[in-house]
């Protein structure tokens, strides 16, 4: 199953994009119009694979005092361009501190000639391959680009999901008077701190 967390607000029975760019935290807007060049389309709308604990659905209401209103939707199937989640999530950090596009290409480089040095990672898949290779694109697409954790596509279909997953009956109702089908809508709230 395919999972997408998003806010009661931002949610059409439908098709639904991105948020604009200019809404996004520069950081991540950088991050991913780096991703851009290399998918084809920016900002993206993001997917979990099988993992729906990397949504943000889960703990999201944890440490505020209003309560999160994210729905969580899963799919039975989604086409979209893979990415290795913790591999993003390294990459996603060097990323977010360049000042362009040419500049974050030169720092994916020199990150991969890092994880090549450092003697706790330079046994990993990553760096072996850059070590062998020296071609960042190499790299990308056989440690990056990969159907594991992530797929990000330029829409999404919302009608078409096979299991809803909101917090109350409020969220219920309202994803219900939107067009969702019953059958398709749970209840379940924020787990506990343990």
């Amino acid at each position: 199953m395919y999972y997408h967390h998003r806010e009661l607000r931002y949610v059409a029975y439908g098709k639904v994009g991105p948020p604009p760019v200019e809404v996004l935290d520069p950081d991540d807007a950088r991050a991913y119009q780096w991703l851009g060049q290399y998918c084809g389309f920016h900002p993206q709308v993001w997917l979990s694979r099988s993992r729906s604990q990397i949504t943000g659905f889960r703990g999201a209401s944890f440490g505020k005092e209003a309560a999160d209103d994210g729905v969580l939707f899963g799919f039975a199937s989604i086409q979209g361009f893979p990415l290795a989640y913790e591999f993003w999530c390294e990459l996603r950090m060097t990323l977010i501190n360049s000042k362009n596009l040419a500049h974050a290409n030169d720092e994916v480089q020199k990150h991969l000639d890092w994880r090549a040095s450092d003697p706790y990672l330079c046994e990993e898949p990553e760096s072996l391959t850059w070590c062998k290779t020296r071609d960042v694109r190499e790299v990308l697409s056989k440690h990056l680009f990969v159907k594991h954790d992530q797929v990000v596509v330029p829409t999404l279909n919302l009608k078409a999901a096979k299991l809803i997953i909101c917090r109350n009956e409020h969220q219920k109702s309202a994803l219900r008077r939107m067009g969702f089908i019953e059958d398709r809508l749970a209840i379940r709230g924020p787990r506990p701190r343990q």
